[in-house]
């Protein structure tokens, strides 16, 4: 902090990024952790990354201390950099027993201006770690997981053999999972004929196909980690009140709701209107409208997911019924006289929502 005080930004001209302010949520945290918890700031941040051309190291009471460092920059870090720096100024923070760890790599002059950006590219290209990875090892994903593997959905279209939904709780499980199946072994034809590609559910998936089913549409619209974000927030609701509820039949549902949902999307896909855009929003706001329209017209009822599930598909009846559906969720969100110019934005608006589940939706024929 008192370095970057004296040399402020000129401390930073190896990173990629300046300070971002405290307003991002990764700085509110650092700013939370320096304020609330300082005797964990050591645990929590990740530390920093510096370079520098020339470094002395003393040795004083068996104890090595860098006392002087040529050229010095910050590559990685310059928020948690700042970030303490701010806390000092701006809240009057103390920075006494605050620990941070830093990786220091000394660079021949000759050569610094080269492999400096690239140690500063490469300390900040980290795979990102989204929302839905921490919510991943919830006992609700875990529970998820062991169901998929246990229970076989029924063998249909002449199959000889049962296969599997297979959940991913985490990014990467079924790749990982045939890591070391040596290809075209029986082992891995094996398991490829019982847990299909196209039978992978992931947690983000099964987020938008529970999200429209219970009418929040817009919300799925607004993107993934939006709409994780309140899928969580209702799973991990529904958890602490009764758990016992999150068993076999409910995950035969969520595999009948996703059944459903990419047969929707099969179905806007086929059809003469369809002018390849916007299908992520007619299939969520479609299925939304569904849900509406048997709650409207059949109070009392519901879908019999369980069917869907032993079939493995949906019944005629029902797509003749989505097709009309999609149709006029299509016409709707491409209304010229809609509020938002951008449809796609306009689909992230609960008005959106709003306008659209009062359309009246006649029941086709049998449904």
């Amino acid at each position: 902090a008192d370095i970057y005080d004296r040399h402020g930004s000129r401390l930073l001209e190896g990173n990629v990024r300046s300070f971002l302010s405290v307003r991002g949520g990764v700085n509110k945290a650092i700013r939370r952790t320096i304020l609330a918890e300082p005797a964990k700031f050591f645990v929590y941040n990740n530390g920093i990354a510096a370079t520098a051309t020339d470094v002395i190291v003393k040795a004083e009471e068996g104890k090595k201390h860098v006392v002087y460092a040529k050229d010095l920059q910050i590559v990685n870090g310059g928020q948690t950099t700042a970030s303490l720096s701010s806390a000092r100024y701006k809240d009057q923070a103390s920075l006494d027993g605050i620990y941070v760890q830093m990786k220091l790599t000394v660079v021949k002059q000759d050569n610094a201006a080269e492999i400096i950006p690239n140690i500063s590219r490469c300390s900040n290209s980290q795979n990102k770690v989204s929302e839905a990875d921490f919510f991943s090892n919830h006992a609700y994903h875990v529970r998820m997981e062991e169901i998929s593997r246990r229970i076989y959905a029924p063998a249909v279209g002449g199959a000889q053999y049962e296969t599997h939904w297979y959940y991913e709780r985490a990014r990467g499980q079924y790749i990982q999972s045939q890591m070391k199946m040596k290809s075209k072994s029986a082992e891995k034809i094996r398991f490829e004929m019982q847990n299909p590609k196209s039978q992978v559910i992931t947690k983000t998936d099964l987020a938008k196909v529970v999200n429209s089913w219970q009418q929040y549409p817009h919300t799925v619209s607004m993107g993934a980690q939006a709409n994780f974000i309140r899928f969580a927030n209702q799973i991990v609701g529904e958890w602490d009140k009764q758990d016992t509820r999150f068993n076999d039949n409910y995950f035969k549902e969520a595999v009948a709701l996703t059944i459903l949902f990419k047969r929707v999307e099969q179905l806007v896909t086929s059809q003469e209107w369809y002018e390849k855009g916007y299908r992520a929003n007619i299939v969520t706001y479609s299925v939304a409208l569904l849900a509406r329209l048997i709650e409207t017209r059949f109070p009392g009822k519901l879908l019999d997911l369980q069917r869907i599930w032993n079939q493995q598909s949906t019944p005629d009846t029902l797509d003749r019924q989505m097709i009309a559906i999609t149709k006029t969720v299509f016409d709707a969100i491409t209304d010229p006289h809609r509020e938002t110019v951008n449809v796609t934005q306009w689909c992230k608006r609960e008005s959106c929502w709003k306008k659209i589940r009062e359309i009246d939706i006649p029941p086709v024929d049998r449904f």
